[in-house]
């Protein structure tokens, strides 16, 4: 069994290699005549196959060895219906690894819907003196003296990009390959740093990935991804790049037929010379499509992480989704939420959350971009030689995600794609956001959000942290897969207004090669039938204490599919111990509706090292915050948002004054016009407001209040919790 075969038969038994399994139950997808295939033996036997077979052989597939395309006359170029008799006659030739007749898959851009001399440059920028790029002083995310950088509070909005260039950092000798729609590589502000070796068009077939011009400029999404990352500075046009002195190249692949083998040749394109690529787009942000990369495409990723930059493994930088508005969950997207993709989020000019941008626990940090009207918008090269002021949406986030790498890459350029992440999670800040809701700490003092990850990048701080003389290589990863306990008791029904538990007990796989005592990522790999999906909710709450909404309700997910051993992933836990229990929750919060659920099965797989990586000795602990995050389903009753809200206040704090206070906000909510109607949950709130005026409280009243909310898991949760944080005051 070769290497890709034993790879796509754990894909398929186990999914716990980072990759999520391609779904798309809910698009007009159709298949193509088109098949990609895995033939050993070279060209001349991959000829022979397919033409025993009636097929033609196109070509081989870019960086993937031993595969090629193949097409068939016979077959129409677009049906519903695919032409399975054909793939399996060739799938049992014994020459045949592995065969797929491909599929048009739906792809979306995320942008929001609505020649210099160098040693000048570094010496105007070393003086601290203006650039003469006309556009550069609205840069307000680059240049926080810009007259629209400006905050509500007191925190300047800021990259933390120009402490990089005044130390010479500049993105020398790191090439970025955005993989979009085409470059405009002709453009003044790109031209000189354009890069062939990064560039290709497989619409076209072509080494030539321009844009295809149309009177709408509908392609303009990669020239300006682009430009956020390389625009030259000094040069009299536009603004001025993060990385202004990296290489660009550019893939055109979004402007036509995009399937499974195109993605895969993309994800992998020259990825011996390509440090990083950037991706802003994804599956449909519709609120209702869970889908993730198919097996070529998983292939690619793959190639790319286990060969890609001499062994270090490639970058991947990739915008979270749009899809916020209507309530879109970034989980139910694959591509974003692998473990080898760096998921990036977008935050606004004053801090906060944009309208469009998708909450999950995924997302590893964030990057400025549009938010409301009044708030700064991303400026960038746009076609035709031109420039806007109006780039936007998690679109504009990721490509500076990958300029702000290409700047630590030349701090260090054997930073590995697991040194990578650990850098931008040590370094994403929490206080440029702290504004915004949903901040919790994890079990290790990192601070963390289903909104922003661990917070908006520092460029500074990575290229510090990543300076060679003192940054430690992260340890091997360790990939530990744990099984519920015996007495999990599969299936489990699942009904409106209940949830279901499973337990994992584990010590990390102690003593075994895989032994994980750190953790990065970790994924709970879910088989679940529901009749309406988008009323699912899940959560895993680690031994540290942590607990991370996994999965959000969507409320125009119709789909009655489920989910296929789905991959939930998060990075809340980083830097926790694993060994202990963890207790999946898989809820319908709902209050409507007779749909029914059944777990099926649950398997909790674990990624990390087993000694602990040398910076996290120095991790700043972010304050007295939850462990948990503010979660609320559209069901909620306004009374028990007080109530939780009362809780929440009731956990941070021992003074007594501030307890008084709050008991009496308990009486009032008992009394009020919103009262607390269960009764169970009434008398255990009397007996609580009494024991707490009396000082007798004990831990053991917050775990019976538990008990009587058996049936409401938010507030389980919420109880189970509290009561030992309450400890060092009730006694």
């Amino acid at each position: 069994m070769n290497f890709w075969t034993a790879l796509l038969a754990v894909a398929i038994c186990c999914s716990h290699y980072g990759f999520q399994i391609g779904s798309a139950d809910e698009q007009d997808q159709h298949y193509v005549n088109e098949w990609a295939a895995e033939i050993p033996g070279g060209a001349d036997v991959a000829r022979s196959v397919a033409s025993q077979h009636g097929y033609r052989l196109v070509r081989a597939l870019q960086g993937l060895t031993d595969h090629y395309l193949l097409e068939r006359s016979d077959v129409p170029h677009r049906s519903r219906r695919g032409a399975a008799h054909h793939t399996r006659k060739l799938a049992e030739d014994e020459r045949v690894s592995f065969v797929a007749q491909q599929q048009h898959q739906v792809r979306v851009k995320r942008e929001q819907v609505d020649i210099a001399d160098r040693e000048a440059v570094r010496e105007i920028l070393a003086s601290g003196k203006p650039l003469n790029d006309p556009s550069s002083e609205h840069q307000w995310y680059i240049n926080p003296q810009s007259d629209g950088a400006s905050r509500q509070d007191t925190v300047r909005a800021d990259l933390r990009v120009k402490e990089c260039w005044k130390k010479g950092i500049t993105g020398k000798g790191a090439s970025v390959s955005i993989l979009d729609d085409g470059i405009e590589r002709t453009h003044p502000d790109l031209a000189r740093n354009y890069d062939p070796e990064a560039s290709y068009d497989f619409n076209d077939n072509d080494n030539d990935p321009n844009p295809r011009y149309d009177p709408t400029n509908e392609n303009k999404h990669g020239t300006r991804c682009a430009g956020e990352i390389s625009m030259v500075a000094n040069n009299n046009n536009c603004g001025v790049g993060i990385a202004f002195d990296a290489k660009i190249g550019g893939v055109r692949m979004l402007d036509g037929r995009v399937t499974d083998r195109l993605e895969g040749e993309a994800l992998s394109f020259n990825h011996k010379h390509v440090d990083i690529y950037s991706a802003s787009w994804g599956p449909n942000d519709d609120g209702k499509t869970l889908e993730g990369p198919g097996l070529m495409a998983r292939r690619g990723l793959e190639l790319g992480i286990k060969e890609g930059r001499d062994g270090k493994g490639s970058l991947y930088a990739w915008a979270s989704g749009n899809g916020g508005r209507i309530g879109d969950h970034c989980n139910a997207d694959g591509y974003t939420s692998s473990i080898y993709t760096i998921s990036v989020s977008s935050a606004s000019q004053n801090g906060n959350s944009p309208w469009y941008s998708e909450r999950c626990a995924s997302t590893i940090t964030s990057a400025y971009s549009s938010g409301s009207q009044t708030e700064g918008k991303v400026i960038s090269a746009d076609l035709h030689g031109k420039c806007t002021d109006s780039h936007t949406g998690t679109s504009a986030a990721a490509p500076m995600m990958a300029g702000v790498m290409a700047l630590a890459l030349e701090a260090n350029s054997n930073l590995t794609w697991r040194d990578m992440q650990h850098i931008i999670a040590h370094c994403s800040r929490m206080e440029p956001l702290a504004l915004e809701s949903g901040w919790y700490k994890n079990g290790v003092g990192y601070c963390v959000n289903l909104k922003f990850g661990f917070g908006l990048i520092d460029a500074f701080c990575m290229t510090e942290l990543a300076n060679p003389a003192t940054w430690q290589h992260v340890g091997e990863q360790r990939i530990c897969t744990v099984e519920p306990v015996e007495s999990s008791g599969f299936p489990k029904e699942v009904t409106p207004g209940n949830y279901v538990e499973v337990e994992f007990t584990t010590n990390g796989c102690e003593g075994q090669d895989n032994e994980v005592n750190f953790l990065e990522h970790i994924q709970v790999i879910m088989d679940m039938d529901h009749e309406k999906r988008g009323k699912v909710y899940a959560e895993v709450q680690s031994p540290m204490g942590t607990i991370t909404p996994l999965f959000l309700e969507r409320k125009f997910d119709s789909s009655n599919r489920g989910f296929k051993a789905w991959p939930m992933m998060s990075v809340h836990n980083w830097g926790e111990k694993p060994e202990g229990t963890w207790k999946f929750r898989v809820a319908d919060r709902s209050t409507t509706g007779n749909e029914k659920g059944s777990l099926k099965s649950a398997k909790l797989v674990l990624y990390g090292t087993k000694e602990r990586p040398a910076h996290q000795s120095s991790i700043v602990d972010c304050g007295n915050i939850n462990k948990f995050v503010e979660v609320y389903s559209e069901g909620d009753e306004e009374s028990k948002i007080l109530l939780r809200h009362v809780i929440l206040d009731l956990q941070e704090t021992v003074d007594p004054e501030v307890v008084e206070n709050k008991v009496g906000q308990l009486k009032d909510l008992l009394n009020s016009k919103v009262p607390i109607k269960d009764p169970q949950i009434q008398h255990s709130l009397v007996n609580l407001v009494n024991e707490l005026e009396a000082k007798k409280a004990r831990k053991f009243q917050f775990q019976a209040l538990a008990e009587n909310l058996k049936d409401n898991q938010m507030m389980v949760n919420l109880f189970s919790h509290v009561y030992s944080d309450l400890s060092s005051y009730l006694g």
